[in-house]
């Protein structure tokens, strides 16, 4: 049985919020649903509590369940104003004072995409500019609802890549804690009790104790040396064009190269193709994918196609000309331009790679585990053996 937590809204437009044990989120909305209340939401309850540093992150994540709710609300005819007080009846402090801010800037006057424009670190441009599509069209509620789809997907496909990499970190981090132990720990004592024997140390005991030497008096300066290193490489990821060459290197190493590209791919698709969907023109839509990008060379890319495509180019042949997409993806957009559904192409595009996705860092994942295991396990070895050898060699003394 798993606890979840629920929040419902009455005839009378009153919120209801609690907390049940269900065996799953299917059989507990089946059985809410009997109530004849609206669900709004319905989440299973973690343990895992973040403050501090974590609660701008965590104030994103409840963007996620804030747009579903609000798209039901609006679905069922309640105008927008009374559908965020409802909310900010329901709410946490995580996002109250946000809500509290998107009324009152409603109330003052302002459409619903303008009064999001003053909380730009929460809601991205992408999520505003569809928000402002939806309302210049009427079509805010379905709007919000694929707003909720579209945050969904993308944060399962988040989920799945950093699954994918906790056990390979953990696993490198366990073994560089126990080789810097061994070396700043161990080594020393072994040292000190070689030296006040004489003995003469095979010559791979003689480097380890070097080695162990040297960190331990020099470790501060490794320590700054690093630091400075990572301040030294954000500085030059702020020179557009330096960035721009390192981001284009990093799609041509090998096997990470093609995933990071498919990553992207997969971002640029089912970004524009949901903006497509509800309504933002194409070249609006172009300039909003730019930004969505990481990799800066696909980035800079996309600023040429725009250009070819308001001279009047076609999209996917610009896309296809620059390199931009693999072989496959093009004749699925190259049909999708043809018969006017490109929107769904791109979709079907963005889904096809995260499959692709998926299944790639799972396969990456299993080939990393094994090889790390032999690193850490040959280093240590290593050292062992060396320290058991000088150990061995004290019966060479003559007494």
């Amino acid at each position: 049985m798993s606890k979840f937590k629920y929040k419902l809204l009455t005839s009378s437009s009153s919120v209801i919020e609690g907390e049940k044990e269900a065996t799953s989120k299917i059989d507990l909305i089946n059985e809410l649903r009997k109530s004849g209340h609206i669900i709004l939401n319905i989440h299973q309850i973690t343990k895992d509590k973040k403050s501090g540093f974590f609660q701008n992150r965590t104030s994103k994540k409840a963007i996620l369940p804030f747009t579903q709710e609000l798209a039901t609300l609006l679905e069922g005819g309640i105008p927008i104003d009374k559908s965020l007080s409802i909310l900010l009846s329901g709410h946490d402090n995580k996002i109250k004072n946000i809500v509290e801010d998107l009324l009152n800037g409603i109330k003052g006057g302002k459409s619903f995409a303008e009064a999001l424009t003053n909380h730009v670190k929460l809601f991205s441009s992408v999520y505003i500019n569809m928000i402002r599509a939806g309302e210049e069209g009427g079509v805010l509620p379905q709007v919000l609802k694929r707003l909720g789809t579209f945050q969904e997907r993308l944060q399962k496909v988040r989920g799945e890549i950093i699954s994918a990499m906790i056990y390979p970190l953990l696993l490198s981090s366990t073994g560089l804690l126990s080789v810097g132990a061994l070396i700043v720990y161990v080594i020393p004592k072994f040292s000190q009790i070689f030296e006040g024997m004489g003995i003469s140390l095979p010559f791979s005991t003689m480097i380890l104790m070097g080695i162990s030497q040297y960190s331990i008096k020099y470790g501060w300066a490794l320590i700054i040396v690093i630091i400075a290193i990572f301040f030294l490489y954000k500085r030059i990821r702020k020179d557009k064009n330096i960035s721009i060459k390192m981001d284009q290197k990093m799609l041509k190493l090998p096997v990470v190269g093609n995933l990071l590209w498919k990553i992207q791919i997969s971002r640029f698709a089912r970004t524009l193709g949901t903006l497509l969907e509800n309504g933002v023109p194409l070249l609006k839509s172009m300039d909003i994918v730019k930004d969505v990008l990481s990799n800066q060379y696909l980035a800079n890319i996309l600023i040429d196609i725009k250009i070819n495509v308001k001279e009047g180019a076609s999209l996917t042949l610009s896309l296809a000309q620059r390199g931009f997409l693999p072989e496959i993806a093009v004749h699925l957009l190259k049909v999708g331009e043809e018969t006017g559904n490109l929107d769904q192409m791109l979709l079907k595009v963005a889904d096809n790679f995260d499959n692709d996705t998926e299944q790639r860092m799972k396969r990456l994942v299993t080939m990393i585990e094994p090889m790390l295991i032999l690193l850490m396990g040959a280093v240590i070895g290593v050292i062992v053996i060396s320290m058991l050898t000088a150990i061995l060699s004290v019966n060479d003394l003559k007494f």
